[in-house]
């Protein structure tokens, strides 16, 4: 999945005509929703700099509210996306000190590891702890 930069998710809140209603380095932006809900985010300034997956995920299901496709169509048409839309599932969520030893360790990609169920990777964790030198 294409992760969008910071300058995408502003040209997104532009298109679903969120309104900015602050600037400290970061924009702050919200948004009504015709249910009387109000979704609030923000944009970074490093404009070019991507998101990680996890991250872009998170925000799409928890501020915006929108799925990918709904969010680059949004960009593409220049039309709002029409909500309820359907959201992204929510990310496995690995342990932690896991997900650092197989990072960390055995130098996996934060990709490698998002694709792995969380029993692989705590199982690849184990592996690596009961191996020998």
């Amino acid at each position: 999945m294409k992760t969008p930069t910071w300058a995408e998710v502003e040209e997104f809140l532009e298109a679903d005509r969120w309104e900015e209603i602050r600037d400290t380095g970061h924009r702050f932006y919200r948004k009504t929703l015709a249910d009387g809900r109000v979704l609030e985010t923000h944009r970074s300034f490093s404009s070019a700099n991507t998101m990680s997956p996890g991250r872009s995920a998170l925000i799409l299901r928890t501020q915006l509210e929108c799925s990918a496709d709904a969010f680059w169509e949004a960009i593409r048409s220049k039309r709002p996306v029409p909500r309820p839309s359907a959201l992204p599932a929510a990310p496995t969520q690995h342990p932690l000190w896991a997900v650092r030893l197989l990072r960390d360790q055995l130098h996996m990609s934060e990709a490698e590891i998002a694709a792995m169920s969380t029993d692989e990777v705590i199982r690849r964790a184990q592996e690596h702890w009961t191996s020998g030198p």
